[in-house]
């Protein structure tokens, strides 16, 4: 069977939960924003952070992974989602990542709740790992391992994000492979 066509995509904050409390009004809340996920220009964008007078953070980001086309699949699952370039010269500047779910689910174990206008201390935070991790990190927002298709998703895979930028980093634009200071994501999945 052929690979799903699956996308990345962000949405504001400002989104309401009641926006993002069942499966089909999250996938209708991301409907209408770009794709970030391909070619320049498509990049999630963080900001600008300010450093002058010591470490700073960025601006909190929604990131959300969904399949456009199941391509004959029944079952997609083991999500894995890493840094895996960062161009940083500073240990201490990091990319820390929460699962959310969409709030349809109470309150899980693996998952916290979206908060509208999420600030950096709306989550518990995780550091994203340099590394493939060797285990499902990011979860569905129904916080199961995997999500069965038909002939799209039946839901997504959301997870907010900052960047922490250590004192003394290097200045620049930090984007992809063409800006000098390399910033890229991974993220892996199987499917059947």
């Amino acid at each position: 069977m052929a690979a799903p066509t699956v996308r990345f995509r962000t949405f504001p904050i400002t989104v309401t939960v009641a926006e993002l409390d069942t499966a089909a009004e999250r996938l209708a809340a991301i409907a209408g924003q770009s794709v970030i996920s391909t070619g320049a220009g498509n990049e999630l964008d963080f900001g600008t952070v300010d450093i002058s007078v010591g470490a700073a953070n960025s601006l909190v980001k929604m990131l959300v992974w969904d399949i456009t086309a199941d391509g004959g699949n029944t079952l997609v699952e083991d999500f894995l989602f890493w840094l895996s370039s960062n161009g940083f010269d500073q240990a201490g500047t990091v990319v820390k990542f929460q699962q959310i779910s969409g709030g349809d689910q109470g309150t899980p174990s693996l998952t916290e709740n979206y908060i509208v206008n999420a600030v950096v201390g709306s989550y518990t935070w995780a550091t994203l790992p340099e590394a493939e991790p060797g285990a499902i990190n990011v979860y569905p927002t129904d916080e199961g391992s995997s999500m069965v298709l038909s002939t799209t998703a039946d839901d997504v895979v959301m997870v907010a994000l900052y960047v922490v930028v250590a004192d003394n980093e290097t200045t620049g634009t930090y984007k992809g492979t063409d800006a000098g200071n390399e910033f890229q994501y991974s993220f892996k999945y199987s499917y059947s």
